[in-house]
């Protein structure tokens, strides 16, 4: 019998326009940047985002409060002033309660001139990164001064400038200039050796990611060190020695927490019994699926699904 890949049930978004029609929220633009403020979106739209990747980078810059976002691995909130962050690849849900007030920005790497696997990406972009932080809160004079470079990119785009592409590229990278500037407020800058460590982890991580997206597709089974380490051109001791320096822990253990992930998205997201779920994510059995997940969590993968639903059964302001 063939296995299912889980793609059926975690769609990929591929471009702008594959994620507004989804999520019926109007009509994109182009599939290389849109922005559109968020209370002119269609009626229409969808109060609750099923999960999906992707395969772009998002800015939704929240003046007011009324959104609820549903990561794998955390539930965060929207407040008044600020901003939520997502990256191609990125796991992801959300339910709105009410009409939002701010703006929804969509753009790709090669629009803005951003490199993932560059060595500077997570200090220049470290809102951008996997494990940074999905909300960014703001004073109110931030949000004037993002909000004011947000009005200015909407007036560009439907201006008849033969070069107004061209400006609304410089305003962008203004207007994340600016969000860096507030993300960065109390932390210290990386020093070029822990620069170097980042972009090994970008790399680690972009293998990883494509195991999530392309289950079943690339390897035969589950994702090993040494799998990453040949895509990584190093040997597995290596690989582990210099995740296990920047992170603290090993790559095995990164590995697991993908596998993790792919596991809580669909016991949340999906009907799937916990037996298909095991088959998906090629566990031999159920049953050491269940270990699996109760020695990385503490509670079973049944018991997960409860609380998880339960959670997002709640009110917006609880």
């Amino acid at each position: 019998m063939a296995k299912k890949n889980t793609q059926v049930y975690i769609p990929w978004l591929d471009k702008i326009s594959d994620f507004f029609d989804t999520f019926r929220i109007g009509k994109a633009e182009n599939n290389f940047f849109t922005i559109m403020r968020m209370e002119d979106q269609a009626k229409g739209k969808l109060l609750y985002m099923p999960l999906f990747r992707g395969n772009f980078f998002r800015l939704v810059i929240c003046k007011t409060p009324g959104l609820r976002f549903l990561l794998p691995d955390e539930t965060v909130s929207t407040s008044s002033n600020s901003i939520y962050f997502a990256y191609p690849g990125k796991i992801e849900s959300w339910q709105r309660v009410e009409t939002i007030y701010g703006y929804l920005i969509c753009f790709t790497p090669n629009f803005v001139g951003i490199d993932p696997l560059k060595p500077t990406f997570e200090k220049d972009f470290p809102f951008f990164m996997n494990g940074a932080n999905s909300i960014l809160r703001l004073s109110q004079d931030d949000m004037d001064t993002i909000g004011h470079l947000a009005e200015t990119l909407l007036s560009e785009m439907k201006s008849v400038h033969t070069d107004n592409f061209e400006m609304i590229q410089s305003l962008l990278k203004m207007l994340l200039i600016h969000v860096r500037r507030q993300y960065y407020k109390d932390k210290e800058a990386k020093t070029d050796f822990q620069l170097r460590q980042a972009s090994l982890m970008i790399r680690f991580r972009k293998v990883l990611n494509t195991y999530a997206i392309d289950a079943q597709v690339k390897w035969k089974g589950k994702p090993t060190v040494r799998n990453i380490a040949d895509e990584l051109n190093l040997t597995p001791s290596h690989l582990n020695f210099l995740v296990k320096k920047y992170t603290g822990h090993t790559a095995l253990y990164h590995i697991s927490e993908q596998i993790l992930l792919e596991a809580k998205s669909l016991l949340t997201h999906t009907d799937l019994q916990v037996s298909e779920i095991a088959d998906l994510l090629q566990f031999n059995e159920a049953a050491y699926f269940n270990r699996f997940f109760k020695k990385m969590t503490g509670i079973t993968p049944t018991a997960y699904r409860d609380d998880a639903l339960q959670l997002m059964r709640r009110p917006l302001d609880s």
